[in-house]
C-alpha cells in the first residue's frame, strides 16, 4: 500500500522567492500613515506627503510636498517618542528608539543641526512654523528642495520610523504616524 503524500501549496523554493520578491520590490518606496487608534484626539493629520524621487538618495536632495491640518492649538510642550527600525534581510531591527520634549527638540536639536536657529527657508516661505507654539490651521508646502545629509551612524537601507506625539500630564497620545522610506547611495 502506497502513502499519500499531502499536497503542499508552497514549498520552501515558493516561499524563498515570494519574500525575495517582496524585499527587491517594495510596494513604495516612501508612504506616510496615520497610525492614531482614536481619532478624536489627533492633534495633527497629514492630508498628503510625497516626494521625489520615491527613495532617498544621500547624498542629494529631495522634492517635498506636504499638507497638514494642525487642528488644535499646540501651546504646551508634547512628548515625542520616537521609534527607528532599519530591514536587515527579512528581519525588523530597530537602531533608535527615543523620547523627546517636542518643544525642546524643534527649539534646539532639530534647528541647531547646522548652527542656524532660523526655520528652513523652505517652510518660512510657506509659512509653516518650525517651533513651538503652533497654530491651529491647514498648512501646504508646495514642492520643495532640500538637501539630504546621511549621518554617520545611519547606514543605508529600507527604514520604518513610527513618531507619536503624547500629552504628559494626562498620558493622552496626540498624534501618531509611520513613515516608510528607502535611504539609498549616490
Amino acid at each position: 500500500m502506497r502513502t499519500k503524500m499531502p499536497l503542499c501549496v508552497f514549498n520552501i523554493a515558493s516561499v524563498l522567492v515570494f519574500l525575495h520578491v517582496l524585499h527587491v520590490c517594495p510596494v513604495t518606496a516612501f508612504s506616510v500613515d496615520d497610525c492614531m487608534p482614536n481619532q478624536q484626539n489627533n492633534v495633527v493629520h497629514v492630508t498628503e506627503a510625497q516626494i521625489s524621487p520615491s527613495r532617498i538618495v544621500a547624498p542629494g536632495s529631495v522634492l517635498a510636498n506636504v499638507n497638514l491640518d494642525i487642528l488644535q492649538n499646540i501651546t504646551s510642550d508634547l512628548e515625542l517618542s520616537v521609534i527607528v527600525r532599519r530591514k536587515v534581510w527579512f528581519v525588523w531591527i530597530t537602531v533608535i528608539r527615543s523620547t523627546h520634549n517636542l518643544c525642546g527638540v524643534l527649539d534646539t536639536e532639530f534647528l541647531e543641526v547646522d548652527g542656524t536657529t532660523t526655520c528652513p527657508p523652505q517652510l518660512s516661505n510657506a509659512r509653516i512654523p518650525c517651533r513651538c507654539p503652533f497654530a491651529r490651521g491647514r498648512y501646504s508646502l508646495p514642492w520643495s528642495s532640500f538637501d539630504v545629509i546621511k549621518p554617520a551612524r545611519i547606514l543605508y537601507g529600507r527604514y520604518w520610523v513610527k513618531a507619536r506625539l503624547r500629552d504628559p500630564n494626562t498620558g493622552v497620545w496626540k498624534a501618531c504616524y509611520i513613515v516608510n522610506f528607502d535611504l539609498s547611495r549616490n
